[in-house]
């Protein structure tokens, strides 16, 4: 056989163990679908959805303390762009990662609640935007925005709320996310005065638990109204505030609800629009 030959065979075979390479190193999204993913971030909210045409919405971003390994995990998945960030109110364990996410990633533009902690994090978080010339709004209930054949719907908040125990909490910028017949419900961490003056949800699919399993973030009410198949507890191992509490527990066992927890471990949830497939890291 000519050098020549044996030259043209040798960058053919390159070729094609490169183009293998590339196939294994893709991000396992849905084909065709939608894919959830809610990270283990100890104490605290971190979730990404990957929409059927590419796009990628980030709700909330852990605290500081996780923001590199919360990267880190979105990268693995091959994003290089956050076409939307959630943040659902500022408090730490929510809003912490959001400098480092922003910094990291080409970012679309920012939804915000809109409530005014006027903490360190928050001031961080709002200069990184500012600095980078990114596009942010504070939307309210009713908003709408389509995202190819899905569509994200703002539920909270409809005014402003004063005067509660946790007024950050109970301003969470509460939104659906609708694909075909599955919807996913993201409540940031809402209390009672918050559910109150944006009425009732409406039934959906999933829902991440608000305020990590608090009682004071689930009622039966709200159950009534939601009822999930799918319930998401995002807390930290043996944490402090007793989280997820036994009262709400209770609730997700009254309506037969499959629980998962992001302190086993990430949770993937990928759908057609139709059915869902849940699988968490290490079962």
């Amino acid at each position: 056989m000519k050098k020549k030959e044996l030259k043209i065979k040798f960058y053919i075979a390159l070729f094609i163990i490169a183009a293998v390479m590339s196939v294994i190193e893709l991000p396992n999204f849905f084909s065709d679908g939608l894919s959830f993913y809610a990270f283990d971030v100890g104490q605290g909210d971190a979730f990404l959805f990957h929409f059927p045409g590419g796009e990628n919405v980030l709700v909330d971003s852990g605290t500081k303390k996780f923001a590199g390994k919360l990267v880190s995990k979105i990268r693995a998945l091959g994003v290089r762009k956050i076409d939307l960030v959630v943040a659902t109110h500022p408090h730490a364990d929510h809003i912490g990662g959001m400098k480092d996410v922003i910094n990291a990633f080409e970012i679309g533009k920012v939804w915000d609640s809109g409530y005014n902690h006027n903490s360190p994090l928050q001031r961080e978080m709002l200069e990184a935007i500012r600095d980078k010339k990114i596009r942010f709004g504070r939307p309210k209930h009713g908003f709408i925005e389509k995202i190819g054949d899905a569509g994200i719907e703002v539920l909270a908040p409809r005014k402003p709320i004063s005067g509660t125990d946790s007024d950050p909490n109970n301003n969470s910028l509460v939104v659906r996310v609708v694909y075909g017949e599955i919807s996913f419900l993201m409540t940031g961490d809402i209390e009672e005065a918050g559910r109150e003056s944006a009425g009732p949800f409406p039934k959906s699919t999933v829902l991440k638990v608000a305020h990590h399993g608090s009682h004071n973030g689930t009622d039966d009410k709200l159950m009534r109204g939601v009822r999930p198949e799918i319930a998401i507890l995002s807390y930290g191992k043996k944490n402090q505030y007793g989280h997820p509490h036994g009262s709400v527990l209770k609730l997700l066992e009254k309506y037969k609800t499959r629980v998962y927890a992001t302190e086993g471990g990430d949770i993937t949830i990928t759908t057609d629009g139709k059915q869902l497939n849940v699988s968490q890291e290490g079962r």
